[in-house]
């Protein structure tokens, strides 16, 4: 199932304390090393492929997701590590986050370079490289059908939601009511250049308490016939 494939390309949020088990500090950072090698020559390769204002659009998000990929390897190496502080550069998990996390970054910066590529509007799977993964399938005239999951903080809360939303040129608009709730859940959708922003309103009843799903997404695949057909099966879609 498409919910199977979202939480595939989640999953190494979540299970960052279990590979940081399995490895020793010289194998984490050689990890990094590599997931940071590669990143230095997709990022290369996109400042010489991309036009002008695109790129410096990347440069200001990349210097954005430095500040993230570090505060998060250091909340890791503290949480998942239990590093005194000052020590996080110590453990494995500080590694094995900035290595999970780099990986994911050079993803994304991939869907950059690919921007003009897809082949719909909306459809595909978007990333916003701090455990958001949003499915899109564009199944009918101004609407699409969708699946969301996402993995926050050290604490690795979860949410997941789905349904069809209504969409009218660079917006679209889905609202369900939880059952035993009396306000609706509303996710906004926000087609801004190659970016999808998705900002959320009353959506605790989907999500844990520090997991949330705003936040500025880039496509980075094409859906499959394959997925399609299970964003179509979803239950969420099917109550």
């Amino acid at each position: 199932m498409l919910r199977n494939l979202i939480f595939a390309l989640a999953a190494p949020f979540l299970m960052l304390s279990l590979a940081a088990e399995e490895l020793t500090l010289e194998q984490a950072k050689a990890e990094h090393a590599a997931a940071d090698k590669l990143l230095n020559v997709s990022y290369a390769k996109a400042k010489s492929t991309l036009p002008e204002h695109l790129f410096a659009e990347l440069q200001e998000d990349q210097r954005s997701w430095l500040s993230y990929r570090d505060y998060r390897s250091l909340q890791a190496a503290g949480f998942d590590g239990g590093a005194e502080e000052g020590k996080e550069k110590s453990t494995v998990e500080y590694w094995t986050t900035l290595a999970s996390i780099t990986e994911e970054r050079v993803r994304i910066i991939e869907g950059w370079m690919k921007h003009d590529s897809f082949a719909h509007e909306w459809e595909g799977i978007w990333s916003d490289g701090e455990g958001g993964h949003l499915a899109i399938f564009e199944n009918a005239e101004g609407q699409f059908a969708f699946t969301f999951d996402v993995v926050r903080g050290p604490t690795y809360h979860v949410g997941g939601i789905g349904g069809n939303a209504r969409w009218n040129g660079s917006s679209a608009r889905f609202s369900v009511t939880s059952e035993g709730e009396d306000v609706e859940t509303w996710l906004t959708f926000l087609k801004r250049g190659i970016r999808i922003e998705v900002i959320g309103e009353n959506t605790s009843p989907y999500h844990g308490a520090r997991a949330y799903f705003d936040g500025h997404y880039v496509r980075v695949a094409e859906l499959t016939a394959e997925d399609r057909k299970a964003i179509l099966e979803n239950e969420e879609l099917n109550p």
